[in-house]
């Protein structure tokens, strides 16, 4: 089981994990090319206040795929969370390696490399280093560390359209060194004002067996808002 919220006080903010899914037409499906990237920011909102940003790229090419990201949060009555992060993926999108860096309100650090059938994760603090081995599933496997909202943009690129209907997903949460599962479904396009304009998106759900999570993305696969009715928790691309 995955387990999905925790905010911040004295400890980096955690605050959902999601799956989500991509298809055209019906069912959109995401087309992979020689060179893409997609960045841009993310405004976290809780109860309506903006209360953090993410900035992210997603750098993908015929051999791989970087995508790094830096998040600021400032939940009330907590001290200021910063946190930066890279994750490594292969062609198949299977995660290769992952970095963490937070930088405030203490100093910490994860570092994961993916392998067969060991992967190593070794978590440091100001309290000392613990090195851990996880044996995880070698295929259809995302990396979703918490309040890194650009990484479910990989998870929507796996995503089967031909199939459709709801899939299922191994997940890996460097954070919690927590391994799990999440499924997500399309559930149709939908009108979503973008500043000023209206425009369509596909609509996805995904769902644990603790909170169930809504996205809406364009066929390219780029999350324009995320909600997470449960937390009063909203991620919207500015």
């Amino acid at each position: 089981m995955l387990h999905l919220t925790r905010l911040v006080n004295t400890r980096p903010i955690h605050i959902f994990l999601i799956v989500t899914t991509i298809a055209a037409l019906a069912h959109p499906s995401f087309t992979q090319k020689s060179s893409t990237t997609d960045s841009g920011v993310f405004v976290i909102l809780s109860s309506q206040q903006r209360v953090g940003s993410e900035k992210f790229k997603i750098t993908s090419t015929v051999t791989g795929t970087e995508a790094a990201g830096e998040i600021e949060v400032n939940m009330p009555g907590s001290p200021k969370a910063s946190e930066t992060c890279m994750l490594k993926l292969g062609p198949g999108l299977y995660p290769v390696s992952y970095e963490r860096q937070q930088k405030s309100p203490k100093k910490g650090s994860i570092a994961a490399q993916f392998g067969s059938p060991e992967s190593k994760l070794v978590s440091s603090t100001e309290a000392g280093t613990e090195n851990r081995i996880f044996f995880l599933p070698a295929d259809h496997l995302t990396v979703l560390d918490t309040n890194f909202f650009h990484h479910y943009t990989l998870l929507l690129r796996q995503y089967d359209a031909e199939r459709g209907g709801p899939q299922q997903f191994n997940v890996f949460v460097p954070q919690e060194a927590t391994p799990g599962t999440i499924k997500l479904e399309f559930q149709g396009k939908e009108n979503q004002q973008v500043g000023k304009t209206v425009r369509e998106f596909n609509h996805y759900q995904a769902a644990t067996d603790d909170v169930r999570i809504d996205i809406w993305a364009t066929p390219q696969a780029e999350i324009y808002r995320m909600a997470i009715p449960q937390a009063n928790l909203e991620v919207v691309r500015q």
